[in-house]
């Protein structure tokens, strides 16, 4: 067991709270805080001290139960005004990128740096993960949360274009979170190592064929295009159903891998077995 996990929370921790309605809050604990919220208000001395999985009871007598965030959880705080990646394509976009402790991997453009940051814990404690933007505009919020979760000397973010400006060779992973993401695949050839990954994420049909298409022209051997689409269920004896509401389309993944081929487009591609 870590020594985090071992350890009580204490001022100073960021902190959720889950309630028995159902609400989810977030706050960094401060000495003789009242923190208010649809479910009364909770004092943060009597949170200090409590274990993980504790509960806590609001003045009005609701109960809560108190964690800190996951990695997700303090991800998804994160101010977001680009493209959402929802977590349930997050996690495909790992496996498919093949990146593990210790890889280094291209990505851009960084955006919220939701999906830089997440790599980088993965990659972690040697990898490292050169994000690019153009602008940098998010910059300073990131690295706040990179050095909240022990991932500065990880992640290093770069204001530069994707498309043709980036410096690094021999990477094992190169992820194009852009507009036109096959305007990104020469120079993603010459970044990656043989057998490298190259993924994509777009929201629109035209995007996607676009990408396919171009990363066959030029070498790549296809492992995916498609999207995710889960269905969660209410789960309660005698009347368990699905959610009414779910996440269907939310992007599109492309995932191939370099070869050194000059052309692949006359070939006939399978998926991996487990893909399809």
């Amino acid at each position: 067991m870590s020594e985090m996990s071992e350890s009580r929370i204490t001022h100073g921790d960021r902190v959720l709270i889950v309630t028995e309605t159902g609400h989810r809050y977030f706050l960094t604990l401060r000495k003789g805080q009242l923190f208010h919220t649809a479910d009364g208000y909770f004092e943060t001395d009597q949170i200090v001290s409590l274990a993980e999985g504790g509960e806590i009871r609001s003045n009005i007598g609701r109960r809560g139960v108190v964690f800190r965030p996951l990695l997700l959880e303090h991800l998804l705080s994160l101010p977001r005004r680009t493209q959402i990646i929802y977590p349930k394509d997050f996690g495909f976009i790992l496996v498919l990128s093949g990146v593990r402790p210790g890889s280094r991997v291209v990505e851009g453009g960084t955006g919220s740096g939701v999906l830089a940051l997440l790599l980088a814990a993965y990659v972690a404690p040697n990898g490292k993960i050169y994000s690019y933007d153009i602008d940098g505009e998010n910059f300073p919020a990131i690295m706040k949360m990179a050095e909240r979760l022990g991932l500065s000397h990880v992640l290093e973010l770069k204001k530069g274009d994707i498309y043709s400006g980036v410096e690094e060779v021999g990477v094992d992973a190169f992820i194009a979170d852009v507009p036109q993401p096959w305007d990104a695949i020469d120079q993603a050839k010459k970044s990656l190592r043989g057998g490298g990954m190259f993924v994509s994420i777009v929201p629109t049909v035209e995007q996607l064929v676009k990408t396919s298409e171009k990363l066959r022209e030029r070498g790549f051997l296809e492992y995916f295009s498609g999207e995710l689409i889960i269905r969660p269920w209410r789960v309660r004896h005698g009347m368990t159903r699905p959610h009414h509401i779910s996440r269907a389309h939310t992007v599109f993944i492309v995932a191939a891998r370099k070869t050194e081929f000059e052309s692949l487009s006359d070939w006939t591609l399978k998926l991996p077995d487990g893909l399809r």
